[in-house]
């Protein structure tokens, strides 16, 4: 495990964290996190997929949602749509919009002549660093 942004202290970055005692409850708490944001996007038109719990889709407006732990990803070709959605979402969650999405789940992600690239070059570096 590795320091969070913001906590590390200069010259001892090598140092880990250790948990000490789970808050109880925890478990029971993410479920119902899990089954509160389900409900939610249910009722802003959104469908759970069920080969991939992670993932919902609009159909109307053709948008896919992926929510890993607590980050929310949303994908489409109509900005409008997407932004819409958005708005909608973050009333019901307490939530920033980071806006264009330029790295998620250690990938980086670039938009060039109409392409989208996905690579995870800086992960491969800090890896290689470590090795």
């Amino acid at each position: 495990m590795e320091q969070p942004e913001g906590f590390k202290i200069p010259g001892q970055e090598h140092k880990n964290v250790r948990l000490k005692r789970a808050i109880y409850g925890l478990k029971q708490a993410a479920l119902a996190w899990w089954r509160a944001l389900d409900k939610s996007l249910a009722a802003l038109g959104c469908t759970r997929l069920l080969s991939d719990s992670g993932l919902f889709v609009n159909k109307t407006k053709t948008i896919v949602i992926i929510v890993y732990v607590d980050d929310v990803l949303f994908l489409g070709a109509d900005k409008s749509a997407i932004s819409s959605l958005k708005k909608r979402f973050m009333k019901l969650w307490e939530c920033r919009d980071l806006g264009d999405t330029q790295e998620f789940l250690r990938m980086r992600i670039v938009k060039s002549n109409g392409q989208i690239i996905l690579d995870q070059m800086d992960y491969l570096q800090k890896v290689l660093r470590a090795f």
